[in-house]
């Protein structure tokens, strides 16, 4: 009877041993899997690091080299601005050369460009070097200096002093890449246009079905502070980087920013009640405009950048303008409309502060509007 409870016994152990075994087994070859990883690894790893120290060496081989360029580039610049004075002084001075001699210009320029050779400096008389010197101003006005001006911005460039104050003095703001330029304009147009559909929603339910908050109606001044003084900050970038944008257009956007933080800072009074509907209604048209001219003036920049009459980092922008007469149609109406609401604008602001039944002392705000 024991010999028989033993046959199982050994059975059972058995069974044990064979598969502590197996899970042996397996746990050695998955350790093993896992060494391997690690060691390829480690490789990569090693690989890695000589790889970065070498992007570390070339990367301040290149941020060397940016700074030599652009202090060569400035040298260059000022040395041709220099000599072009030096060739209006001295061209004042001396007799105008007569035709026969421009047509000479005309025949010889590419030899009156080259070197000269010592021999022709000495042989050389005053007619032929005034000769020189006016196909040599010429040539720095349509050719050097085009040129100079096509890659100032291949180059770093400063930040202007509004950014310096904003950003601070280090802060670099140049992007040298064209294919990253694009991208950051068109992030810009992207940004200006989803503030505007929040803009343009809010001040529907704003003017309709939200009542009248004090709490609310600032947590929408401040989203109109915090919009236009975002816009001047990547206007003024888009300007380090070559982009075309007028200073009449950024001074708006300054304005905006002023005028959006005095009706911030109105308080409840009176005339704030009294104009904050029609604030509402002015800024769902305003927006609802903006968003018909960002479509519009999308498609027609991007006709003229193929045809190569703009500049790829040219903006949409608001209001009327001359290169806007290609296709302009059914835009004209409501561009008019919005400049005669900002006149009754400041109609109305104008006899709220002269209004004495409006409130007991006119607001300085008001008249800040009104300007």
């Amino acid at each position: 009877m024991a010999a028989v409870e033993q046959i199982p016994s050994n059975d059972g152990l058995k069974r044990r041993r064979r598969h502590s075994t197996i899970s042996s087994t397996t746990f050695d070859s998955e350790a093993q899997d896992l060494i391997e990883q690690w060691e390829n690894l480690s490789i990569e790893m090693d690989s890695f690091e000589q790889q970065h120290q070498t992007y570390l060496t070339k990367l301040q081989e290149i941020e060397n080299l940016k700074k030599k360029h652009r202090l060569e580039f400035n040298r260059i610049q000022e040395k041709i601005n220099n000599l072009k004075q030096l060739i209006d002084i001295h061209k004042s001075l001396i007799i105008v050369p007569d035709d026969k001699q421009e047509n000479k210009i005309k025949k010889d320029k590419s030899e009156l460009l080259r070197i000269r050779r010592e021999s022709e400096k000495r042989e050389e008389t005053p007619e032929e070097r005034l000769i020189r010197l006016n196909t040599i101003h010429e040539h720095l006005i349509t050719q050097r200096s085009d040129y100079l001006t096509r890659i100032k911005y291949t180059l770093p460039q400063p930040p202007e002093r509004y950014l310096r104050i904003i950003l601070g003095n280090e802060l670099p703001v140049s992007i040298l890449d064209k294919s990253q330029q694009w991208k950051y304009k068109e992030n810009y147009e992207q940004f200006k246009l989803r503030v505007t559909l929040i803009i343009m929603i809010v001040s529907l339910l704003m003017s309709t079905i939200i009542p009248a908050s004090r709490v609310i109606d600032a947590g929408f001044y401040f989203l109109l502070v915090w919009y236009y003084c975002t816009l001047t900050i990547r206007e003024s970038i888009l300007v380090a980087n070559g982009s075309n944008i007028q200073f009449w257009w950024r001074l708006h956007h300054f304005i905006s920013t002023v005028c959006s933080s005095i009706i911030l800072l109105w308080s409840s009074t009176q005339s704030y009640k009294i104009f904050r509907q029609q604030h509402y209604i002015f800024s769902l048209y305003i927006s609802f405009v903006q968003v018909l001219l960002y479509y519009y003036q999308r498609g027609l920049l991007y006709r003229l950048r193929a045809l190569g009459d703009s500049d790829e980092l040219q903006i949409t922008i608001e209001g009327f303008h001359s290169w806007m007469l290609r296709g302009l149609t059914f835009l004209v109406p409501f561009l008019f409309m919005g400049y005669l609401f900002q006149l009754y604008n400041a109609y109305v602001l104008y006899n709220l502060s002269i209004d004495q039944s409006a409130e007991p002392n006119s607001d300085w705000q008001i008249l800040l509007k009104v300007l």
